[in-house]
C-alpha cells in the first residue's frame, strides 16, 4: 500500500510541476508582450489549474475505459476452455484413453473378489449349520430315554425349522414319557438361548406345537412366563451355553 501511494504521489507531483512549467512560460510569454503582472498571474493560475483539471478528468476516463478492456480481455481467455487450447488429435486421444481405458490383462482381482464373498457366504452358512447339528446332538441325548427314535428324528426336524425360522406350521408334534413340564421349559429355554433368533413366546410356541400332547393343557403366555423356572431342577436343566454336547 505504503508504494502505491508513493507512485500516486510521484505522478500528480510530476503532473503538477509540469502544469506549473507551462503557466510560467505563458506568463512570461505574455509579459513579453506587455502584458501587466496582474494578467499574467492570472493566466499562471488559470493555465495550471485547468492543466491539473484536464488531467485528473483523462486519468478518471482513462482508468475506467482502460479497466474495462482488461476485464473485456480476461473474460474472453477465461471462456476459453482448455479443451480449445488441445488440437483436436490429441483431445480425441485423451478422451479415448478416459472412456475407454486400457483392461488389465490379468481378471483375477474380480474373480478375487467374487471368491471372497463366496467363502464368507459358505463360512456363514457353515457356521449356522454347526450350531444346528450341536442343537441336535444336545437334544438327542437329552431326550433319548423318553422318546421314540421316529419321534428322536422328528425332534431335530423342528429344531431345524426353529433355527431356520421357517413357516412354524411344518413343525410335527413329538411324544415324549416321564419328562414333567418344567423339562420341556428348560429345554425350550436353552435352544432360545442358544440360538437367539427370536422372542421367547416365539421359543413358547415352538414347545407348545413341538410337545403338543404334554404341554396340551398349558398357554403359550404361561409357558413363556416359566421357561426358567427352578433352574436346576428336573431332569433336563438350564444350561447357559451346550456347544460341548
Amino acid at each position: 500500500m505504503k508504494i502505491k501511494y508513493f507512485e500516486y504521489i510521484t505522478v500528480y507531483l510530476s503532473v503538477f510541476l509540469v502544469c506549473v512549467f507551462i503557466g510560467i512560460i505563458g506568463r512570461l510569454v505574455l509579459l513579453e508582450r506587455g502584458a501587466d503582472e496582474y494578467t499574467a498571474g492570472v493566466f499562471f493560475w488559470i493555465s495550471t489549474g485547468f492543466g491539473i483539471l484536464m488531467f485528473a478528468i483523462l486519468s478518471l476516463f482513462l482508468n475506467d475505459l482502460a479497466e474495462r478492456v482488461l476485464n473485456r480481455f480476461l473474460k474472453v481467455k477465461k471462456n476459453e476452455s482448455p479443451e480449445s487450447r488441445i488440437p483436436s488429435e490429441d483431445f480425441v486421444k485423451i478422451e479415448d484413453t478416459l472412456i475407454k481405458p486400457e483392461l488389465p490383462e490379468n481378471k483375477n482381482s474380480a474373480i478375487n473378489i467374487e471368491q471372497v464373498r463366496e467363502e464368507r457366504q459358505n463360512a456363514v452358512k457353515n457356521q449356522k449349520q454347526s450350531r444346528i447339528d450341536i442343537a441336535i446332538r444336545y437334544a438327542q441325548q437329552e431326550f433319548a430315554l423318553y422318546v421314540t427314535d421316529d419321534d428322536l428324528k422328528q425332534l431335530g426336524k423342528n429344531i431345524i425349522i426353529y433355527a431356520e425360522d421357517i413357516n412354524f406350521e411344518k413343525i410335527m408334534a413329538v411324544k415324549v414319557k416321564d419328562l414333567s413340564n418344567l423339562d420341556l421349559y428348560h429345554f425350550g429355554w436353552n435352544i432360545w438361548n442358544f440360538f437367539k433368533v427370536s422372542r421367547q413366546d416365539k421359543a413358547a410356541q415352538f414347545l407348545k406345537l413341538t410337545f403338543a400332547d404334554a404341554l396340551k393343557d398349558v398357554e403359550e403366555n404361561s409357558i413363556k412366563t416359566h421357561l426358567k423356572d427352578y433352574e436346576q431342577k428336573g431332569l433336563i436343566k438350564i444350561i447357559e451355553d451346550f456347544r460341548g454336547f
